[in-house]
């Protein structure tokens, strides 16, 4: 499949179908989508605890497509919840509706862009990707290191080192940085990504020291994240995108950072949930509780180790435990991943894998800077393909 490609298909290829794109509205239930397309409530209800809790984490704005038929009957219906699955509702030989968890078709291409700054290094991203992603991660890597206000001059040169993925020929999902430079005056900046997956600089100094702690006294991990796992049992695809600590009813729920709280209230998967947004833009959700702590409300502000709530088994739960959840902006990552801090550099074999990371950043920093590649705006080249009728999967005309 190409890079670039249509979100529309040719309807003669489908039998007198269309493919037609929606975006998720932000807020909006999976039973109230439902409601709204005229499709049975038992879509939902027919489904295991796990695949209902999994509709509340639809990310919002979400690329979705729905497959008509020529007399408007509805088909097939995607909707991504992570960037490795979907949601399939799909009419039966009987038909019925029914849904299923399936993978994603995507494909991820490797991107290095060389960028002479000619106003913001925020704008020139945005103008020359198309990614607000991509600028605002760019911006928060320097942002103690370069006052990109003033002491840029044009034609300082940018390079960013990311891998992005696409599906239906669009970029989806958030793109994964690996590195970034900047040259100022001839000084170079530069950020690498490390395999616990955070940036540290040339020296192994990590840039963030906004630190996360665990938010139950004496943890215990009985189930961890996972965007997309195949269930040998079952034989589907599940999802759990959080981190479950077991821990008695009634145990202290503490918030894991400084942040406002966003939501406290009571969702149907996930119960009695608190949603804290953090100053580093990340916001972290606490589901499953048995009551929130007095005085806790949308609005309220916590410090780092306040407690909350108390753990408890609202919701789809089988037991009593805490589940723990961290977003950024509506994508789920792996909490765990931003609770271990280093500050102080890497010894031994970790320094050994840093500094292969670096050099190899390095050498692609010296390439585009060797060749000054034109940058170019994002361009959406129009082709046509079709979606086969069975499978639902992308093919080319």
């Amino acid at each position: 499949m190409g890079r670039f490609l249509s979100l529309f298909l040719l309807p003669m290829l489908l039998f007198g179908t269309s493919l037609k794109p929606f975006k998720w509205k932000d807020g909006e239930s999976f039973l109230t989508f439902l409601e709204r397309t005229k499709l049975p409530l038992s879509i939902y209800y027919n489904l295991d605890k796990e695949d209902q809790k999994l509709t509340e984490d639809i990310p919002y704005n979400a690329n979705c497509q729905i497959l008509v038929s020529d007399k408007n009957t509805i088909r097939q219906i995607l909707i991504p919840v992570n960037d490795e699955l979907q949601l399939q509702i799909y009419i039966t030989p009987k038909k019925r509706y029914a849904m299923k968890v399936v993978p994603i078709i995507s494909e991820t291409h490797h991107e290095a862009l060389y960028l002479p700054i000619k106003s913001l290094p925020y704008n020139d991203i945005i103008h020359a990707t198309g990614s607000n992603n991509i600028a605002a991660t760019f911006v928060k890597m320097f942002k103690n290191k370069v006052n990109f206000k003033s002491g840029l001059n044009p034609g300082d040169p940018i390079i960013i080192v990311y891998d992005q993925k696409y599906r239906l020929g669009k970029p989806f999902s958030m793109p994964e940085i690996h590195a970034a430079m900047i040259d100022i005056k001839g000084v170079r900046y530069a950020m690498y990504r490390h395999k616990d997956g955070h940036f540290y600089d040339a020296k192994g100094a990590q840039f963030e020291k906004f630190l996360f702690k665990i938010p139950v006294r004496t943890p215990r991990i009985t189930s961890r994240f996972t965007k997309s796992r195949w269930h040998p049992v079952l034989h589907r695809y599940r999802a759990h995108v959080g981190v479950d600590f077991g821990a008695r009813p009634g145990t202290p729920i503490l918030a894991t950072g400084d942040g406002r709280v966003t939501f406290a209230g009571f969702s149907r998967g996930y119960g009695k949930t608190i949603k804290i947004r953090h100053s580093n833009g990340l916001t972290s959700l606490y589901a499953h509780q048995k009551s929130f702590r007095s005085g806790i409300r949308s609005g309220s502000s916590v410090k780092q180790g306040d407690v909350i709530g108390y753990v408890g088994n609202s919701g789809l739960s089988s037991g009593p435990h805490l589940h723990f959840g961290m977003y950024a902006g509506s994508t789920p990552i792996d909490p765990l991943s931003v609770m271990k801090k280093k500050t102080e550099g890497f010894s031994g074999k970790e320094r050994n894998v840093f500094l292969a990371i670096r050099n190899k950043m390095d050498r692609i920093f010296t390439q585009k800077l060797a060749t000054k590649p034109v940058s170019r705006k994002y361009v959406d080249f129009q082709n046509t393909y079709y979606v086969d009728k069975d499978t639902f999967q992308v093919k080319p005309f």
